[in-house]
């Protein structure tokens, strides 16, 4: 099954905004709702986090992406995790590789992950093959241009089409 947003809702995950507030740089991000490999993914915000050349972008059922980022609320919860390393080419083309420390430049490492804290997850799903493209920005947001990502143990796929990721400064 292939998991695809209407171009409504692709046109409404392009209007987060930001109130100001120290860990809310999303409020009124527009939910999607995706089903991969049996883990329902309603994102309710996104969070991109920059590391030199590397972007940890999180699409998540909470309220606040930024204020959940190192962070375990103590309810159950449902993130997207991908991590993302700048080639030479802009916008980038990563390639989805299965987990490893750190992804080499066009790379692209991922995992769906269902907890409830201090609980082992529920589920938690590899990202092992696919491209994303994306745009590094000089706010530090990230542009998800095209993503068509698979995940181990399942035919489900995640494929989605120009979300913008706000930056995120952890407190």
């Amino acid at each position: 099954m292939t998991a695809r947003l209407t171009a409504a809702a692709l046109t409404a995950l392009l209007a987060a905004c930001n109130d100001g507030g120290p860990f809310n740089p999303d409020a009124g991000f527009p939910a999607f709702d995706v089903t991969i490999g049996g883990v329902r993914l309603v994102a309710n915000s996104s969070a991109a986090v920059a590391n030199g050349n590397v972007f940890t972008v999180l699409l998540s059922d909470q309220p606040n992406a930024c204020q959940q980022y190192g962070h375990f609320p103590t309810r159950t919860w449902t993130t997207l995790t991908l991590v993302l390393a700048t080639g030479t080419t802009s916008p980038t083309v990563g390639t989805v590789v299965p987990q490893q420390g750190v992804p080499g430049p066009g790379q692209v490492v991922g995992e769906l992950i269902q907890a409830t804290a201090d609980l082992p997850p529920t589920a938690n799903l590899d990202a092992n093959d696919g491209t994303v493209t994306w745009k590094s920005n000089t706010d530090l947001s990230v542009t998800l241009q095209s993503m068509d990502v698979g995940f181990e143990g399942t035919s489900d796929r995640l494929t989605v089409q120009s979300i913008g990721v706000p930056s995120c400064i952890p407190q």
